[in-house]
């Protein structure tokens, strides 16, 4: 991920539309659009900001350590001290091809998104595909928490779901719904494009986790 695309990522974590986030920073919209967009690099008096507004780790925004937030003097550029990870993991990979092999692996997540309304989650990953456009979108960032009782869900809400072979090795996101039968569990897309339920056993659910908050792409 590049530093213009981790310039969006904080800013969607911040909750702030490039209007609000570009007067905070003293520079104007259209500079961060084009930041965003690639068309330009971001300034060193950009980057001071930054660290004086968001305490943003600059190593973190160029792609060279995992931390997005600098804590204390430990990840600040220049420094010799070790650095501590804090917050939440982000994985940059595919959910479908590989989501039961990154929660049960030693791989390396990204880098670490320290928000406070979403550090009790299990980790942030992106979406793809359409089949939950429009609640999500092809691109959005997906903070999930793993759910320690899988018989407790929130029905109706977004989960990511990972079965075993008894259920096609299933990895998605989908809404939950209680089915007739309690021994199974009714997935289905939001995008109307996908109609069609899918029924699973629960006795085959590796694993489940509930979406609880979408960092959305859209452009303001």
């Amino acid at each position: 991920m590049d530093h213009n695309s981790r310039l969006k990522l904080l800013r969607d974590s911040l909750k702030l539309n490039q209007a609000t986030f570009a007067k905070s920073l003293g520079v104007a919209p259209s500079f961060i659009s084009d930041i965003e967009r690639g068309v330009k690099e971001p300034s060193r008096s950009l980057f001071e900001k930054l660290i004086e507004k968001y305490n943003v780790n600059i190593n973190w925004l160029l792609g060279k350590e995992e931390q997005m937030i600098s804590i204390g003097e430990s990840s600040k550029p220049n420094s010799d001290q070790p650095k501590t990870d804090k917050g939440v993991p982000f994985y940059d990979i595919d959910v479908a091809a590989h989501i039961a092999e990154m929660f049960e692996s030693d791989v390396a997540p990204s880098f670490f998104v320290d928000f406070e309304p979403f550090n009790d989650c299990t980790a942030y990953l992106p979406s793809y595909g359409d089949s939950m456009f429009p609640l999500i979108q092809s691109g959005d960032i997906l903070a999930v928490k793993k759910l320690t009782n899988p018989d407790v869900i929130l029905w109706g809400e977004a989960h990511l779901i990972i079965t075993g072979p008894d259920a096609n090795n299933l990895r998605t996101v989908k809404l939950v719904f209680q089915n007739e039968d309690p021994s199974k569990i009714t997935l289905r897309a939001s995008n109307p494009n996908f109609r069609g339920d899918t029924v699973v056993d629960k006795a085959a659910v590796l694993s489940i986790y509930i979406v609880k908050g979408i960092i959305t792409r859209k452009q303001w």
